[in-house]
């Protein structure tokens, strides 16, 4: 049986600093869902931001080590995040500022986690993310949601990292459709506990964790789901028209064009008796030839 493998596959290193990363960034962003209580106001976060950042970029500092670890620790293997970090930052730059939620900026992420799997997926959205904000002077307390968002278009992306590049590309389209739900929601987190006022689905603190992410799916489709939804089939259609060909020559470049590897040829099993009747057999066949040579 054959297994299809792609490029150089994700580590124990890389992943293991990616869902650390994931986890940590997943839990201070929501924050205001499982303790509404204790969230920290729009004021706190402002000046927690420096910290914030600066641990967010020494995090993913220790990822680019891990995914470089994991390939070999060749600094040639980090050459296409880089470029495709540099290609989205472009494509921000020049696209700022977004028109009604056609942000066509995460379809390069979610196509690099499928061509170099979910941890090199995740370092290739989060520094995109970091880098255009930079370039535009966006640095400021959204900052730190907006990268672990963007991180999370690129791990899932690597969902279909083991996938044949046509069946990617087919099933990466879809997955637009609740990422950019999901990254509404996600966003809306940022600014939410300053919402106490919002006609629909206002920040409450104290409220449990199922009520409060009740109230803010109402706020999100209230707000932002038009948005959203044009964010998602944006990409969707970056995806479908520019896709293939994009995963393909990631792929090739990330180490492996996609093709089979040959299953481990097995040895076959000799029983003992097998040799045994083997050892007599080139015995005999000695003692012939040699009493044939003695008669000669």
């Amino acid at each position: 049986m054959s297994r299809r493998t792609h490029g150089t596959s994700p580590g124990t290193a890389s992943w293991l600093v990616t869902l650390a990363l994931a986890s940590v960034a997943g839990v201070w962003l929501t924050w205001p869902v499982w303790g509404s209580l204790t969230a920290p106001g729009r004021d706190a976060v402002a000046a927690e931001t420096p910290a914030l950042l600066f641990a967010l970029l020494g995090l993913v500092l220790v990822l680019a080590w891990g995914v470089w670890w994991d390939s070999g620790r060749r600094l040639a293997s980090l050459a296409p995040v880089v470029v495709v970090s540099a290609l989205t930052t472009a494509v921000r730059v020049l696209w700022s500022p977004a028109v009604s939620g056609v942000e066509p900026v995460f379809a390069l992420p979610l196509l690099a986690g499928v061509a170099f799997g979910g941890p090199a997926g995740f370092l290739t959205g989060a520094v995109s993310s970091l880098v255009s904000a930079a370039a535009l002077g966006l640095i400021a307390p959204p900052l730190v949601g907006q990268t672990l968002v963007w991180g999370l278009w690129g791990l899932a992306g690597g969902l279909l990292h083991s996938a044949r590049s046509r069946t990617a590309w087919l099933l990466a389209v879809p997955l637009c459709i609740p990422l950019g739900l999901l990254s509404g929601g996600l966003l809306n987190l940022i600014g939410w506990t300053g919402e106490t006022s919002a006609e629909v689905g206002a920040f409450l603190p104290g409220l449990p964790w199922d009520k409060s992410l009740a109230r803010l799916w109402e706020y999100t489709r209230a707000t932002s789901a038009v948005y959203d939804l044009t964010r998602a089939a944006t990409n969707a259609v970056v995806v479908l028209v520019l896709g293939l060909p994009l995963v393909r020559a990631l792929r090739a470049a990330w180490g492996s064009e996609p093709g089979p590897t040959p299953a481990p040829v097995r040895e076959p099993r000799v029983r003992p008796t097998a040799r045994s009747r083997r050892a007599r057999s080139r015995t005999l066949s000695q003692l012939w030839n040699t009493d044939n040579g003695g008669s000669e």
